[in-house]
């Protein structure tokens, strides 16, 4: 899968943002948000292999709303494939951020190893019937919705949070935005506060 990679620099240099972008995007579209989190820390940035320009995306389309499983399960094995060889993810504090397609990307890989990273941010993901057979020990994760979002719309993520706390699992966070489906000036400052009081300052 192709990629970009900057290091991190200073007292940042083993803090790594792992990103995923949505339908359409390309491994740039998430540097303005990373670089409005932590312009010091290092970059790993992922293109999708499905589709291109406009379509491109990390996973087949939905069809009738519904999600190809099988599909993705094979997108996500391929990609920790890819995973456990990259030397520069090693030792790294890993924060894995995807917005719309990648976000649900990522909940794909979460179901498979759901503590891959140190914390996730899931930017607008679906809620597209995700089972957790086990469920994350270290990893927290924050979501962000849209209050008149409607291709992922709020009520589907706070049923998956409440999955998640039914199971036993008491640090998935969702975050309700005014505006729709774009990530706007006001989801950009949640998100700066949460990294600097949960994230930057925690160094467990």
């Amino acid at each position: 899968m192709e990629h970009i990679y900057s290091k991190g620099e200073g007292e940042f240099k083993d803090e790594l943002f792992v990103l995923f972008h949505g339908t359409g995007g390309n491994e740039n579209s998430l540097l303005f948000l990373t670089g409005e989190l932590n312009p010091y820390s290092g970059v790993l940035s992922f293109l999708g292999n499905v589709g291109k320009g406009e379509s491109r995306r990390f996973f087949n389309p939905l069809v009738d709303n519904k999600l190809d499983k099988e599909d993705l399960s094979r997108r996500v094995d391929s990609f920790l494939e890819i995973w456990d060889k990259m030397e520069i993810t090693k030792d790294k504090k890993l924060i894995f951020i995807g917005y719309s397609n990648g976000a649900n990307f990522i909940l794909g890989i979460l179901q498979k190893s759901p503590d891959i990273a140190y914390r996730t941010l899931l930017l607008h993901p679906a809620y597209l019937d995700w089972k957790f057979e086990t469920i994350p020990q270290r990893n927290r994760i924050v979501a962000t919705v849209g209050a008149s979002d409607m291709i992922s719309p709020a009520a589907g993520i706070i049923k998956l949070e409440k999955e998640f706390k039914d199971a036993g699992y008491r640090h998935f966070k969702t975050l309700l935005l005014d505006g729709g489906h774009g990530i706007y000036d006001e989801e950009v400052k949640k998100l700066k506060k949460i990294y600097r009081n949960e994230i930057m300052m925690n160094k467990n």
